[in-house]
C-alpha cells in the first residue's frame, strides 16, 4: 500500500468520525429541544403572578358594619400545570395613625355590585358571591374583583377620609405534594400598594356608594 492510499484511508476515516460527531450533535440538540418543549408545555410547575388595578374602591357593609376594599386584579399562571389560589390576604396599614389590620378575601363581585344599592330596612343587599378557591389553568389567567373584609378590630374604623394607607396583597397557594416539585415551585410574590383615601360621607357608603382610592405607588 503506497502513501497515497494510506492518506486517502485516513481522510475517509476522519470524515466518518466527523460525520458521526455531527449526527450526534444534531441528535443532542433535538433531544434538548424536545425536553424544553415538554417542560414548557407539560411539566413546568404553576407560576402564579398577581397584578392589581389602580381602580380600588373603599366602602362599608351595613350588615356588619364591615370595612370593605374592592380590588380588581388579574392572576397569571406562567406554568404549564394548573395552579390553585386557596385564599388571599390583604394587610392594610393606616400610615396616618400607624395601625395595621388584616383583610380577608370574602366575596367576588361583578358590575352589578357597583350598580346596586344597600337597604338595611328592607334587607336588600348588593349581589356578591362567597369567595372560593380559584383554579388557574396553565398558560391562562383569572381576572375578577375581590371584596376584602376587615377581619379584626373594634368599633373604630381603620380607614377614614383623607388617610393614607399601604396594602400588601398576598396569594395563598397549596404546597406541592413532593419535594422535587417543591424545589421547582416558587411562592407567588406579594404586591405592595400605597393609596390616598378621598373624602366621603359614611352614610353614603352604607347605602351602596364607593370611595375610589388614589393609588400613588405600587410594586410587585
Amino acid at each position: 500500500m503506497n502513501a497515497f492510499s494510506t492518506a486517502m484511508q485516513i481522510n475517509a476515516a476522519a470524515i466518518d468520525i466527523s460525520g458521526e460527531w455531527v449526527t450526534a450533535a444534531v441528535s443532542g440538540v433535538a433531544l434538548i429541544g424536545s425536553f424544553v418543549s415538554l417542560w414548557q408545555t407539560t411539566l413546568k410547575q404553576p407560576q402564579l403572578s398577581v397584578y392589581v388595578s389602580d381602580n380600588i374602591h373603599y366602602t362599608r357593609d351595613p350588615y356588619g358594619p364591615f370595612e370593605v376594599l374592592a380590588v380588581p386584579l388579574t392572576i397569571v399562571n406562567g406554568g404549564a400545570r394548573d395552579g390553585v389560589v386557596l385564599s388571599m390576604q390583604l394587610l392594610v396599614k393606616n400610615t396616618t395613625i400607624g395601625q395595621t389590620e388584616p383583610f380577608k378575601a370574602a366575596y367576588t363581585v361583578d358590575a352589578q355590585y357597583f350598580g346596586s344599592r344597600e337597604d338595611l330596612s328592607q334587607r336588600i343587599k348588593r349581589p356578591k358571591i362567597p369567595f372560593a378557591p380559584l383554579s388557574v389553568a396553565g398558560r391562562h389567567a383569572y381576572t375578577g374583583t375581590i371584596l376584602f373584609y376587615r377581619g379584626t378590630g373594634g368599633d373604630k374604623n381603620l380607614i377614614e377620609a383623607a388617610a393614607e394607607i399601604e396594602m400588601l396583597l398576598s396569594l395563598v397557594a397549596p404546597a406541592p405534594d413532593n419535594l422535587f416539585d417543591r424545589m421547582l415551585t416558587a411562592d407567588p410574590r406579594p404586591v405592595l400598594l400605597r393609596a390616598q383615601v378621598p373624602s366621603f360621607y359614611p352614610g353614603a357608603l352604607l347605602t351602596g356608594d364607593n370611595a375610589p382610592l388614589k393609588v400613588i405607588s405600587g410594586a410587585v
